[in-house]
């Protein structure tokens, strides 16, 4: 039986037999590969760590087994791979083919200067395209005793998760025939997301509490198969934005409420398009106001100067059209004239049932895409939670 494994371990040379997984290691060491502390320019490619399998064997790769890269055959043709609108890799010709006769193959991660790859505050992207094979027997309790989480396919083809509180099983079967994009985003320190193909799977899980905190020191690969395109980095590598096409103006310096690594990518490449801007431009406005100003895709000034906009924003109409659904026209200005067009924003509702209570954010009630205006309006159907909510107010949120 063919198996391909990848895991995450918290321990130096600790793994597990899975189908497929990713390793913490607890210890700090030398990186095999470099990943980029920033992700946030242009091109955004350059902001992540990416192996193609399509040259030499990285050497990583290379230190046991008969691991190689092949070229793809008909069955693995190009338009047989998932496809992102994003270009992070060159054209796909050849694929690796692991044979690692029975060993461990490790690619040590780490920033420049051998500083640890931390997930404390920015999210971790790991990313790969495998062609999974189930495995018949799950592994044992002693083999997951030093992973932070593990994923494998199960002998029904079942994708399986081990986490910090246990095994999650999801109930589709995979298709094993295909090759599938999988998806670990670390966050928070101690959660971490599995999406298959850029659709989650199952979220907000906790890692297991093994090795040191925070830190993702290395992919290891255990067993024969096929796997494609390695990425490591701190952005979403399912972003459609292809970031800054040219160089930006100064940023202006931290705000009350900084923007996270993805969201300063989609301001940057914002301000790199943007008619009249450019590298020589002074932002005189704050970093909150930056941010704001992309939210509401609007600038004033022109290539020596630029100043944030402003805008009045409230609802103009609502209709409680059941306890859980809400129908509410939104009204924009920006510099006293009606918005026509597409924000960057999203629309997210507050609510509180008394009108002395403190305000709550509906979690579901937001806008699935940026909102688009006409003659400064825009009407959406929220969905709210039962309680008895009479009150609301709109936010614009990135």
């Amino acid at each position: 039986m063919m198996s391909t494994k990848v895991w995450l371990a918290g321990a130096a040379k600790a793994g597990v037999l899975c189908a497929l997984a990713l390793v913490l290691r607890e210890d700090a060491q030398a990186a095999d590969s470099s990943v980029p502390v920033e992700w946030n320019v242009g091109p955004m490619r350059s902001g992540a760590y990416l192996e193609a399998f399509d040259a030499t064997l990285p050497t990583w790769a290379g230190r046991v087994g008969a691991n190689s890269v092949t070229n793809l055959f008909p069955s693995m043709a190009a338009s047989a791979l998932p496809a992102r609108s994003n270009a992070w890799f060159d054209a796909n010709a050849k694929v690796m083919l692991l044979e690692t006769a029975g060993e461990i193959v490790t690619n040590a991660l780490a920033h420049p200067g051998d500083v640890a790859v931390n997930f404390a505050a920015d999210p971790v992207f790991v990313d790969l395209r495998m062609k999974f094979d189930p495995l018949a027997e799950a592994p044992d309790a002693a083999m997951m005793a030093s992973v932070k989480m593990g994923l494998f396919v199960s002998a029904d083809a079942k994708l399986v998760v081990v986490h910090g509180s246990g095994v999650y099983t999801n109930a589709t079967a995979l298709d094993t025939n295909k090759w599938h994009q999988v998806t670990v985003k670390l966050y928070d320190g101690n959660k971490f997301d599995v999406l298959t193909n850029d659709v989650l799977v199952v979220g907000n899980l906790t890692v297991k509490s093994v090795g040191s905190a925070n830190v993702l020191s290395s992919a290891n690969f255990y067993g024969t198969g096929y796997i494609d395109e390695l990425y490591v980095g701190r952005g979403d590598p399912a972003y459609a934005v292809t970031g800054p096409t040219g160089p930006i103006p100064t940023l202006p310096g931290a705000g009350a409420n900084p923007p996270t690594s993805e969201e300063q990518t989609l301001i940057n490449a914002w301000l790199s398009g943007y008619v009249g801007i450019t590298n020589t431009t002074t932002l005189n406005m704050t970093q909150d106001q930056l941010s704001m100003a992309y939210l509401l895709n609007d600038l004033n000034g022109d290539d020596t100067e630029a100043t944030a906009p402003t805008y009045s924003f409230g609802i103009s109409k609502i209709d409680l059209s059941s306890p859980t659904s809400l129908i509410v026209t939104l009204a924009l200005k920006v510099d006293d004239v009606d918005k026509d067009g597409a924000i960057n924003g999203k629309i997210q509702l507050q609510g509180k049932v008394n009108i002395n209570d403190g305000w709550t954010t509906l979690t579901e009630a937001v806008t699935p895409v940026a909102a688009d205006f006409t003659d400064g309006e825009a009407t959406y159907t929220f969905s709210i939670p039962a309680g008895g909510y009479k009150f609301f107010k709109p936010l614009i949120v990135p």
